[in-house]
């Protein structure tokens, strides 16, 4: 590994504003990645091996503020932020240039897709759209109302994913990548009078995900793995459905597509079900209060200092709510999201100098 990097750092206003600025350059050799491409009849998939050479480029920044007021309140803001881009420099092993290996100088874990359309909303308008782009037949089949609709890319009859390689990848295009990248943190503290409170943030400013959980879609073409939790009610139903008392209305204007348990044609990596997976938490908030020394010392206590304190209070993020977006490459094969979720923990407590 190499790094060349610089680096700037800054105290301004007596020091109550510092800070810093690190840019960077780093090249890794001998990374693990894919086996190289060896003949079918070898009859066993080769392990990975150390096979591959990256370039990261990245930097980060710190501001931080501390001060205090007249009237004797102390305070605090402190923030951090970072980001790093890596791309394949060197990799032997993808002779045929596949979209779904590692390629020199493309970047990592882009994700490839289609562009959606839209839910076709009748028969009708699937039709028309299948005339219009050649067909959707690549796919998988019976196309109809509360389908996919995707874009026609590069203008040949019927949408498609070519080869899948970079020459030719037919309908598909870069949608996203799931790298993490803008990693913040948000420090904020005041003191006053023997009260004290700290909030912490952290967050990640852009990543993309897509999920072929069931736990994001629900219905899946193995009916088995299915799941059915509160957000999939809101599938594509083209009229009212159940019993007389029972009526479960019509939703045209569905956020997912007719469920399907023979194939996955509406599940295909696209933009519509794209995820934003930016998120802000607030990761620790903790309030306290200072027994003033004149009465600690009467207990024979230097300092007694009684706090609350509480982990993962709040989150905001656009990520579809079956997710948590700390936990959503773990669970079962490191892709479906169903790892147990980080919990909302509260503790109580003192801390005494004798």
């Amino acid at each position: 590994m190499r790094t060349w990097n610089i680096a700037l750092d800054w105290g301004l206003f007596n020091n109550r504003l510092t800070g810093t600025f690190d840019a960077f350059i780093r090249y890794t050799d001998d990374m693990v990645g894919p086996a190289v491409q060896l003949p079918a009849t070898l009859g066993l998939n080769p392990p990975s091996a150390n096979n591959c050479d990256l370039k990261t480029n990245g930097w980060e920044l710190t501001l931080a503020w501390r001060d205090h007021t007249a009237f004797g309140l102390n305070y605090g803001v402190s923030f951090n932020l970072s980001d790093a881009r890596t791309y394949i420099r060197n990799y032997p092993g993808n002779a045929t240039r596949s979209i779904w290996s590692h390629n020199n100088g493309r970047e990592i874990n882009e994700i490839w897709g289609y562009e959606t359309i839209g839910i076709a909303k009748s028969n009708a308008e699937m039709e028309a759209h299948l005339e219009a782009v050649g067909g959707q037949e690549s796919l998988g089949w019976d196309w109809g109302e509360g389908d996919i609709m995707y874009r026609d890319l590069d203008g040949n009859p019927g949408i498609n994913s070519g080869a899948e390689t970079l020459d030719d990848h037919g309908d598909l295009k870069v949608i996203g990548n799931e790298t993490p990248r803008l990693f913040y943190g948000i420090d904020l503290n005041a003191s006053y009078k023997g009260f004290d409170i700290r909030a912490f943030f952290q967050g990640v400013g852009k990543r993309d995900f897509f999920s072929y959980s069931p736990i994001f879609w629900g219905v899946t073409s193995n009916m088995w793995w299915s799941a059915a939790l509160g957000e999939h009610q809101d599938y594509y139903r083209g009229k009212d459905l159940g019993l007389p008392d029972r009526i479960i209305p019509a939703n045209t204007d569905a956020y997912y597509p007719r469920p399907v348990f023979d194939q996955d044609k509406n599940q295909k990596a696209q933009t519509r079900y794209l995820q934003d997976a930016s998120y802000i938490r607030l990761k620790n908030l903790q309030v306290g209060y200072t027994i003033p020394q004149e009465l600690s010392r009467k207990f024979f206590v230097q300092n007694l200092r009684l706090y609350v304190s509480v982990d993962n209070l709040w989150t905001h993020t656009k990520l579809s709510k079956v997710f948590d977006p700390e936990t959503i490459k773990g669970g079962y094969n490191g892709s479906y999201g169903n790892a147990y979720p980080l919990s909302r923990t509260w503790a109580f407590g003192l801390s005494l100098t004798l």
